[in-house]
């Protein structure tokens, strides 16, 4: 029996919520002075990490979901391009011998993909630019935890160059932590409320 596509921003709602309480406590530590700041930095680092993964995992699962008939939209309209049964080889033929799928950048690798096996790209073609430049810089962050060549780096450093940043904060770790003015949240909240908005977008 298809389940609604809502059912996978639910999910990862779920997940981000057990995230933050993390979140929350390690900040309650950091400030009794129980861990240290190259402590909390790991923190940060592991919890966008992980929220990261768990991000592109929604939009594999959706993508295969809507694919195979698993999942359905209750807004969209998705019309499959092509019939491949037994429905148990679409993985096989859409992975096409890799280990894995990139799904970022986003037009490059999930629009693209969606080109080719829906019509209209639905419901991957709904993302405005503004939410396709957030999937993009944070991207890029991940990009800087995960990799440490000076290209990640100078990708990362272009994302802050106009942002009035501490000097701790101007590492990835310290620029989830900071806080811009007037928001009384961090960066990593921000992105978590951002990401959610955007499965519940692509997940309608």
């Amino acid at each position: 029996m298809p389940k609604s596509t809502q059912s996978l921003t639910t999910e990862f709602i779920k997940k981000t919520d057990i995230l933050e309480a993390s979140r929350i406590k390690m900040e309650r530590l950091f400030t009794s002075r129980h861990i240290t700041q190259t402590d909390i930095e790991q923190v940060y680092a592991g919890l966008f990490l992980n929220t990261f993964t768990q991000f592109e995992a929604l939009i594999e699962d959706l993508f295969f979901g809507l694919l195979m008939g698993a999942l359905y939209s209750k807004i969209y309209t998705i019309v499959r391009r092509v019939k491949m049964i037994p429905v148990s080889l679409i993985p096989e033929i859409v992975f096409h011998g890799k280990h894995y799928l990139d799904w970022l950048p986003y037009d490059e690798c999930t629009l693209r993909r969606a080109k080719r096996y829906f019509v209209n790209a639905e419901p991957f073609s709904q993302l405005d630019n503004i939410q396709k430049q957030s999937l993009q810089e944070y991207h890029i962050v991940r990009n800087a935890f995960a990799h440490k060549s000076d290209s990640a780096q100078n990708k990362f450093q272009k994302i802050i160059s106009g942002l009035t940043l501490l000097p701790d904060e101007k590492t990835p770790a310290g620029y989830l932590r900071s806080k811009p003015y007037g928001t009384g949240q961090t960066q990593y909240e921000i992105s978590v409320i951002e990401l959610v908005v955007i499965a519940r977008k692509l997940c309608a």
